[in-house]
């Protein structure tokens, strides 16, 4: 609100009041909001000044040249731009002064000059491509990746002098380049980081892929690394101790276990959980629940097969009658009597179906409804008949058209998946299936389920032996009531609460995983130019007050 001369005279105050005084009494505090919205606004107004820091450069040649025949106006023969664009921008509303501005000031110079390296690097490029390389191509491929990377990067050279000299040169002169860009007075201090920040990097992930492999044990053969990669397309989130088989890491993550609120138990039933849902999603359903899924499953996937059968018409060709052949004969070598009996009746009743060389829809479905039934017993003609059932599923999938075709291989697979799936299944409410069964799973057909027990048996199976479980189980509960009993141990049970916590996070989070992946930030080419231009206009600016 605003104050008058007399409200200050009314609040009894000896002092004598100008004013000014006055009005910045009436002044409120802004509220969050606001500040939120001014800090937002000096951040765009920084970017936005950033880049035209780069125009400006851009400019500096031209500028020089109008004012030599004199000319010099608002837009051109300027000395005074970036000081124009900071009052302007202030006018409007920015705080040139405030971390914001300044933060996306820099922001806009790294951004604006993200691809200087590629720019340099086409003169060579050209080279290469001429007939003038013909002998020295390793050292301008060299020269070309160094420069496109800022010197992190020098492809058939790495390990060479002429590589190390390569890196230098390309970091050199991308951050003069980047830093000389956004301000010319810059450039030397830019050169001289560019220079050393690749053979810095280059040492910091030396003693990284040292300490990773006295961790991992090496690192990863390249088929577990495709497998944990599977994982995490499936949804299946691996800690990153997990990843590896490591004793040091295993035991961290163990010792979590009897931690109180480490979170450790929260991630292990996560991965069990996704586990589980990706394998019911291997039969057309999407829950945890797999007992659940399956009954869900059952029927609407026998649905889709009545469906199909009933209303379409099996062609009887020449691979149908050759595999029906083939399991009688199979039938009547491998089983007795009675059972060779069974199968020779289903066989001749399928083929007096078979004389048009045709098989109407209701008549399939008939058919396979008592092969279901045969299949169903616990006899050995059972396998039999389950094998004439998928002569029959085989003939009608070559009987539908293309899209059709496609879609009822899916069901098939889906349906397959189901069964294997039914025997591994508990009864319950809960339903999830046993890790360790899934992971010793074997006679598995299809690659779904293979995958899903590789992943089950490499990554979620849990590798802490339980001897001595239950007595750690104890010790943890009378460590809890001990701190609840003496009140000075508090402190350091709080202390080792949030320990036990801040490294279960740790061992979840991406850089982790991405250490004992061999995935760092230095190894990833799209991340390499800002990663080093940052360093390039960050420290100038962090050097002196620009």
């Amino acid at each position: 609100m605003d104050y008058t001369l007399d409200d200050v005279k009314g609040m009894g105050a000896e002092k004598s009041f100008s004013l000014s005084d006055v009005a910045a009494m009436g002044k409120q505090k802004p509220t969050f909001r606001e500040s939120a919205q001014q800090q937002i606004g000096n951040i765009a107004a920084g970017a936005l000044r950033g880049f035209g820091s780069i125009g400006d450069t851009l400019l500096t040649p031209i500028d020089a040249a109008a004012r030599a025949v004199g000319v010099k106006n608002d837009f051109i023969g300027r000395t005074d731009r970036r000081s124009a664009m900071d009052s302007g921008l202030e006018t409007m509303g920015a705080e040139p002064d405030s971390l914001g501005y300044k933060g996306g000031k820099l922001g806009g110079e790294i951004l604006g000059t993200a691809g200087v390296g590629g720019v340099i690097a086409k003169p060579l490029q050209a080279l290469a491509a001429s007939r003038y390389a013909a002998g020295v191509e390793p050292l301008l491929n060299g020269g070309i990746k160094a420069l496109q990377s800022g010197g992190f990067r020098v492809g058939e050279l790495a390990g060479t002098g002429a590589g190390v000299a390569a890196r230098v040169g390309g970091g050199a002169a991308v951050g003069g380049a980047a830093a000389g860009l956004a301000n010319p007075e810059d450039a030397g201090t830019g050169a001289l980081i560019g220079g050393a920040l690749p053979g810095a990097a280059k040492l910091a992930g030396t003693v990284g892929g040292g300490i990773r492999n006295s961790l991992t044990g090496g690192g990863l053969a390249p088929e577990v690394a495709a497998l944990a990669g599977r994982a995490k397309a499936l949804g299946i989130s691996i800690p990153a101790d997990r990843l590896v088989d490591s004793k040091p890491l295993n035991a961290l993550a163990g010792s979590l276990n009897y931690v109180p609120l480490s979170g450790r138990a929260a991630t292990e039933d996560a991965m069990n959980s996704q586990l589980n849902t990706a394998l019911s999603r291997t039969f057309g359903q999407n829950s945890s629940n797999v007992t659940q899924a399956l009954r869900k499953a059952e029927g609407a996937l026998g649905g889709e097969f009545d469906r199909v059968l009933r209303t379409n018409t099996v062609a009887v060709d020449r691979q149908f009658m050759t595999e029906l052949a083939e399991s009688a004969n199979r039938a009547s070598q491998e089983l007795g009597a009675d059972g060779a009996g069974i199968i020779g009746k289903q066989v001749d009743d399928i083929l007096s179906k078979a004389g048009s060389g045709q098989i109407d829809g209701q008549t399939a479905y008939n058919l396979k409804k008592t092969l279901d039934r045969i299949g169903n017993r616990n006899t050995p003609e059972a396998f039999y008949a389950g094998d004439l059932k998928k002569t029959l599923m085989g003939a009608l999938n070559r009987s539908l058209g293309p899209e059709e075709a496609a879609s009822f291989a899916t069901t098939r697979q889906q349906y397959g998946n189901m069964l294997d799936l039914r025997k591994l299944a508990p009864n319950g409410g809960e339903g999830e299936i046993s890790v360790a069964r899934l992971a010793n799973m074997r006679g598995i057909k299809n690659g779904q389920m293979q995958e899903l027990a590789d992943i089950a048996a490499q990554f979620v199976k849990p590798r802490e032996s339980a001897h001595g479980s239950a007595q750690r189980v104890t010790l943890g509960g009378l460590a809890a009531a001990a701190g609840i009993a003496n009140p000075g141990a508090l402190p350091v049970l709080a202390a080792s609460m949030a320990a036990g916590r801040g490294t279960n996070m740790l061992l979840n989070s991406n850089a982790a995983k991405n250490f004992v992946l061999r995935k760092g930030l230095l190894e990833e080419p799209e991340t390499l130019g800002l990663l080093s231009q940052g360093a390039y206009r960050a420290a100038p600016f962090l050097l002196q007050d620009r």
